[in-house]
């Protein structure tokens, strides 16, 4: 699998959710706010810590893949998803 593709794919959907919950946030929908924001960046962290860990090989690099392939699995559904996503693969 491509480290460069499970980056690329992840951080689009993290923007593209990031985006939906600013627009929801400006519209005052109801139960969406600065706490899915911090969400977002909670798992933009994870993913950006794996990204600096495999540019510098990084001992900790294997285990924070596997953790960008779990939060990325919740996008399994997304036309983009890959099998190769998957922890394990």
């Amino acid at each position: 699998m491509s480290t460069r593709d499970l980056i690329e794919f992840f951080r689009a959907r993290l923007d593209d959710e990031e985006a939906a919950v600013r627009d929801c946030i400006e519209s005052a929908e109801p139960n969406i706010g600065e706490a899915d924001l911090d969400e977002l960046a909670a798992r933009r962290a994870v993913l950006d810590a794996y990204e600096v860990a495999e540019l510098h090989d990084d001992e900790r690099a294997p285990g924070l893949r596997l953790a960008v392939q779990h939060l990325a699995g919740h996008y399994e559904g997304h036309a983009d998803y890959r099998e190769e996503y998957r922890p394990g693969q």
